[in-house]
């Protein structure tokens, strides 16, 4: 009896299997017949995305460089082919246009509630680019679905290898491998590019943001990628093992053409600020280059151009290679309405405000709260830290959005979550003691607009944190203010260091002064300042003026309060 119910069972699943694959196979066939080739997407071609102030009116920039040289696919060498398909689709010559079971995972993101990504051949990629619009939604990919299997059909593989090649987005404003040879390395023609050069152009247009090399987190996936690329060529026997044992060494040498004159100046760390983000949110590539996107920051202009002016009186006299970074948010949304991470972005992408310093004893305020309890806690936790209260000061701060180190890393696992802070870290964590505890991820993008004004993405989408419990955040609160109803909290710190080997008669055997901050917070802003020396920030401070004007109410605190507007005095230290 139990028998035949098995095989009965079994029966109707066989049933509804075929039943569904039927199901299937009709509707795609029916979507198939009914779905037309449409016109090249001239649209893509000339929309830029453009970004505005907090305000919504005044442009801050754009992003529109679309630098387009075609090449017949026949002056393309095999080597340089074979590295986009090894990177992006290595049954291309064979596949029908489209991959199931890529299609497969992007269905099952999509009911995650997750974006649309991957899953493309490069068929579809250049269907996505040429025919359809960059919204990611399941009607548009099976458009993409059928479009690509009929322009496989009805186009040679070598058309629409061409037409990829010519039309990719590769970064930095490049469309299409020539313009890409040329931006990277200053090789005008494909025909002139190396083996391990192909390769990482390969490696790049799979993701152009994460893969940038303007960023220095990037530098290890980018290896991993570039290793993978040499070996899809070395499995498609364009290159041998002998070749690729020697190329996956380290990345080719790049020789990047500078950046527009839009990245001119300080908006140039706002620009590439707000571009960094974007990525994060799935506007990127070609969605974001071309998509005639609008983009509404959070930057206030009148507060930045405060910043930017505070920030230029403040460098000191032959100060050439000091650094003055800024940050400053609203406490409690999380909004970044100012921000200076250095002079000129043209010159040097090092941004100031987003790198992270020493921050010594501004942790200490979180030692005043139980980051777990929110009890509040004596004021001798201020004072002085040992091994529990720096345990204090981890869980607290990191709460705060200080990430944590890991215990290998750290010099002194008692002395916080990470020795190191940036700008931007210090003013949004600062922005929960007068925030009531919340903590809302710093963030530069308000809102994302498509060509036709339909929002795509919201800051209402980054819910607030509570970071500290309430009480804990005023007794934090209280403590800074020193009882003195200030509507300014402010804290100063130089981290030193003994300097034994200097040479030079006036600072021999002096401490090096290698930071210099001034943290303060008023009830509508929260803003760091900091002020460092040498290319890589860790040279001394004294030499530029007589070493006393980066401490106490020195120069970080004269820039802090150019911008706030507000006099020291009113700020508890």
């Amino acid at each position: 009896m139990v028998r035949r119910l098995l095989f009965r069972l079994l029966g109707w699943l066989l049933a509804f299997f075929f039943v569904l694959l039927i199901t299937v196979v009709a509707a795609f066939f029916i979507g198939y017949q009914r779905t037309e080739i449409p016109q090249l997407n001239e649209e893509f071609r000339a929309n830029a995305t453009v970004v505005t102030y907090a305000d919504g009116k005044h442009q801050l920039g754009s992003f529109y460089e679309q630098n387009r040289k075609s090449v017949l696919l026949r002056e393309v060498p095999k080597h340089v082919q074979d590295a986009v398909i090894a990177a992006e689709d290595r049954s291309f010559w064979t596949n029908p246009g489209i991959s199931l079971p890529g299609m497969a995972r992007a269905a099952l993101a999509i009911a995650r509630g997750k974006q649309l990504q991957g899953g493309s051949t490069i068929t579809q990629q250049y269907v996505k680019v040429m025919y359809l619009t960059q919204e990611r939604t399941m009607s548009r990919k099976l458009d993409e679905l059928f479009i690509a299997t009929k322009v496989s059909r009805t186009q040679d593989k070598k058309t629409i290898l061409e037409n990829y090649l010519n039309t990719i987005y590769f970064g930095e404003g490049a469309y299409g491998v020539r313009a890409a040879g040329q931006v990277y390395f200053g090789v005008d023609h494909p025909k002139d590019l190396t083996v391990p050069q192909a390769a990482y152009l390969a490696t790049v247009l799979n993701n152009p943001t994460w893969f940038d090399s303007d960023n220095p987190a990037a530098a290890g996936r980018t290896l991993a990628r570039y290793r993978y690329v040499l070996a899809g060529m070395t499995e498609l026997s364009t290159i041998t093992a002998g070749e690729e044992a020697q190329y996956r060494k380290s990345l080719p040498v790049l020789k990047k053409r500078p950046k527009g004159n839009r990245y001119a100046g300080p908006t140039g760390y706002l620009l590439d600020l707000a571009r960094r983000e974007l990525a994060q949110y799935g506007f990127d590539g070609d969605r974001l280059t071309g998509g005639g996107l609008r983009v509404i920051t959070t930057f206030d202009r009148g507060l930045q151009q405060q910043a930017v002016e505070a920030a230029a009186a403040g460098y000191p006299p032959g100060g050439s290679d000091v650094h003055v970074a800024l940050a400053s948010i609203r406490p409690g949304t999380g909004e970044v309405v100012a921000l200076v991470g250095g002079r000129d972005y043209l010159k040097s992408q090092q941004n100031w405000a987003t790198t992270k310093a020493p921050p010594g004893t501004l942790l200490r305020p979180f030692a005043l709260a139980d980051g777990t309890t929110g009890k509040s806690l004596d004021r001798q936790y201020f004072d002085l830290v040992d091994a529990h209260q720096g345990e204090l000061i981890t869980k607290a701060a990191e709460a705060a959005g200080i990430p944590r180190i890991p215990k290998a890393d750290r010099a002194a696992p008692g002395l916080g979550p990470d020795p190191l802070a940036s700008p931007l870290d210090l003013a949004g964590a600062y922005a929960t003691f007068i925030a009531d505890g919340r903590w809302v991820r710093p963030h530069v993008i308000k809102e994302v607009r498509d060509s036709h004004g339909k929002v795509l993405w919201s800051a209402g989408e980054l819910r607030p944190v509570q970071a500290l419990m309430g009480e804990a955040a005023r007794g934090i609160d209280n403590v800074l203010m020193g009882g003195k109803g200030a509507s300014a909290t402010a804290l100063s710190i130089e981290k030193r260091k003994f300097n034994r080997k200097c040479r030079c008669k006036k600072y021999r055997g002096a401490p090096d002064t290698l930071a210099s901050w001034w943290v303060g917070y008023t009830p509508e802003l929260s803003t760091a300042v900091l002020y460092r020396a040498g290319k890589v920030g860790e040279s001394n401070l004294a030499p530029y003026g007589d070493g006393k004007r980066f401490l106490g109410d020195g120069w970080p605190a004269a820039t802090w309060s150019a911008y706030a507007h507000l006099p020291l005095t009113r700020a508890a230290r």
